[in-house]
């Protein structure tokens, strides 16, 4: 794999990191199945930052009441294999291509179960998808819980816009949307810039928000809550070590948003 592709196998690298953890946030079976050595190893304070982040959606997936899901770039991400979904639950998986392909070899060697109905749909997020999706099943009567961790900092400005329009557009009301997006002001700290170099160095781009996704939805009729991770991490009684910069950390906005 390649570019941003790559980076789900640095983000599963740090799944099973924190996998191995007694006091572990989450479980994920599926990357314990992975070969990290073509990707760089995680900075410093990383795996506690995503170990955060995955929980956040956990706790939103679980909370949301939704049977129709769908996961924007999910990556290697294992959540219909190791959550506990409501009956009668469909969770489509959007991502490229290749990294699909790769995931299902994954996948078939280990011999998990989908613990409701998966539905792999292979696009590039950068393109209009929603015709697959709608192709696989999708019901855009039925309200839709939609997910898009770790994405919307690798999409330029009008990709971002466009993938928003794409969302609301086929959101019923009562629909239900968290993602995370980075602001510029840790441009400048060690962590994110050692961070930025590591993803670049796997031939990818990561980009903070200028624009504000969350005044851009309130336009639109959506009602948004943010989360910080420092604050989330606190809650789930596991405070970010004291050598992670809580600046840094925090420039992530964690965010839910409901469609009235």
């Amino acid at each position: 794999m390649r570019g941003v592709s790559r980076t789900a196998l640095w983000v599963a690298s740090m799944r099973a990191a924190e996998a191995a953890r007694p006091d572990r946030l989450h479980d994920d079976p599926l990357a314990a199945a992975v070969d990290f050595e073509s990707v760089p190893p995680a900075p410093p304070g990383a795996a506690e930052f995503m170990a955060v982040r995955t929980r956040f959606y956990d706790d939103f997936l679980r909370g949301c009441g939704l049977t129709q899901v769908v996961a924007l770039a999910a990556g290697l991400d294992a959540r219909a294999f190791r959550l506990n979904w409501p009956g009668g639950t469909r969770l489509f998986e959007l991502d490229l291509p290749e990294l699909l392909e790769f995931k299902e070899e994954l996948i078939g060697g280990t011999g998990l179960v989908s613990r409701c109905t998966r539905v792999v749909v292979p696009v590039d997020l950068r393109t209009d998808w929603i015709v697959p999706l709608t192709a696989a099943g999708f019901d855009a009567a039925q309200p839709t819980a939609w997910i898009a961790e770790g994405l919307l900092p690798y999409l330029g400005e009008e990709d971002r816009k466009r993938l928003l329009d794409m969302v609301h557009a086929r959101s019923a009301p009562g629909s239900r949307f968290a993602f995370d997006h980075m602001d510029t002001s840790a441009d400048d700290r060690a962590s994110v810039v050692d961070t930025l170099e590591r993803i670049r160095s796997m031939g990818a781009e990561f980009v903070a928000t200028a624009a504000d996704p969350l005044g851009w939805l309130a336009a639109h009729g959506w009602t948004s809550a943010v989360d910080r991770v420092s604050q989330l991490a606190v809650a789930y009684g596991r405070p970010l070590p004291e050598f992670m910069d809580p600046a840094a950390a925090d420039a992530t906005a964690l965010c839910t948003a409901a469609l009235r």
